[in-house]
């Protein structure tokens, strides 16, 4: 029994389809690329480079202090294992790589500028126990 196709799918095969009509000759190779702009092996390496602009703001405004080394971390260790498969599925996937490549030396960046501050800051870098405002006996 076939799969009935939802919604979504049939929008992105009509906007392809739309757009496939008017793309110029000279751009056909980059279009009909098996990592191009018709599957999503293009589209989710272009939407994750947010997460690149994202940090390139936390390195710019974002006080050391404030910086969740877990996250930065798992942000991290995801680029770099993200960064290899590109490199062995097929098609490589360059999109892939670079989003995931900076992803990588920006999240280890934010790491490297919160482990400074804390090997400077030593009191500020361990929290005092403020018992959540309940300071009263109940």
């Amino acid at each position: 029994m076939p799969k009935r196709i939802g919604p979504l799918s049939r929008l992105y095969v009509f906007v392809i389809c739309t757009v496939d009509r008017v793309v110029p000759n000279a751009l056909r190779p980059f279009w009909d690329a098996p990592a191009g702009p018709r599957n999503v092996f293009f589209w989710a390496p272009t939407f994750k480079w947010g997460l690149v602009f994202a940090g390139l703001g936390d390195l710019v405004s974002r006080p050391p202090q404030n910086i969740s080394v877990p996250q930065a971390g798992s942000l991290a260790i995801t680029g770099m294992l993200w960064s290899r498969y590109s490199l062995i599925i097929t098609p490589k996937n360059y999109n892939m790589l670079a989003v995931n490549t900076f992803l990588t030396l920006n999240q280890a960046y934010l790491i490297y500028k919160h482990l400074v501050w804390r090997s400077s800051q030593p009191k500020n870098a361990v929290y005092e126990y403020n018992n959540y405002g309940f300071d009263e006996e109940w």
